[in-house]
């Protein structure tokens, strides 16, 4: 027996590093750097880096519609991008790395919920407070702007116009900005604004036009109130405005808005 107990114990410190070996080999680790863009004007890839840990066996792929509470995987590939049709729907993406048993989750889940702004007060070409409006492209939201000033032709997606000399009240209009310089109201300084098109009304949750001929015109009369169009920006853009209300005594008109931070998608359900 007692010649016996230094195998035994050879063997069982055998055994444990075989463990502890097979232990520090396993790999696992979740993917980095989720991004969206869109695939075309209503569909999105999906696409991420792979995990640093190692080569997982799969990833799965999950969306969570605007107004659920809940992921849905929507596809498994070994891919490191996937393309989504979300049938006009917006909505959270999640991927997730599979080593074996084990899964690992992306730190960031990004979105392609459009950024909505409260309703602002904007003028009238020729009153005395700001008439453009425009989107910052990375946060999304809304500002108002002066047009009577060329350095803030970059940053304007459209303005709001009686096409008068003065203003007259009624009707107004959502004009795009490179119209401004030939606006009767002679308020706009020459520069380069932008070329941007408006859609006539379409439903509050989209999807909005896709942007082809006839779709988005240099202006579109506000007929009715709430007044629900889209925008298209010279630079791929999309934004949906509600122009809710209208005040001639002060020459205002109450606009909301949403924009779509993912270039050239139209998806705009919030």
């Amino acid at each position: 027996m007692r010649r016996l107990l230094p195998i035994v114990t050879v063997l069982v410190v055998g055994v444990a590093a075989l463990l502890m070996t097979r232990c520090t080999s396993v790999t696992g680790g979740a993917p980095t750097g989720v991004v969206l863009a869109s695939a075309t004007d209503s569909t999105v890839i999906i696409s991420w880096t792979a995990p640093t840990e190692g080569t997982p066996d799969k990833y799965y792929v999950a969306f969570m519609a605007t107004g659920t509470s809940s992921y849905t995987n929507i596809d498994t590939t070994t891919a490191t991008s996937y393309t989504h049709d979300p049938a006009g729907q917006t909505g959270t993406y999640k991927v997730t790395a599979v080593f074996g048993s084990s899964t690992y989750d992306a730190a960031t889940n990004p979105s392609t919920v459009p950024n909505h702004t409260a309703a602002t007060t904007v003028y009238e070409l020729n009153e005395s407070g700001n008439s453009g409006y425009g989107w910052d492209r990375t946060g999304g939201g809304g500002t108002t702007y002066s047009m009577a000033n060329a350095a803030n032709a970059a940053d304007v997606d459209f303005y709001v116009s009686d096409w008068a000399t003065t203003t007259n009240g009624n009707p107004y209009y959502l004009v795009s900005p490179d119209i401004g310089p030939t606006d009767p109201g002679n308020a706009v300084p020459a520069g380069s604004w932008r070329v941007n098109g408006v859609s006539d009304l379409v439903p509050e949750q989209g999807p909005l036009k896709a942007h082809v001929t006839g779709n988005y015109t240099s202006s579109q009369e506000l007929t009715q109130y709430p007044f629900i169009c889209g925008v298209w920006t010279a630079d791929g853009y999309f934004g949906l405005l509600k122009v809710d209300s209208y005040n001639p005594g002060s020459g205002t008109v109450s606009v909301e808005s949403w924009f779509q931070t993912v270039k050239g998608l139209r998806l705009v359900q919030h």
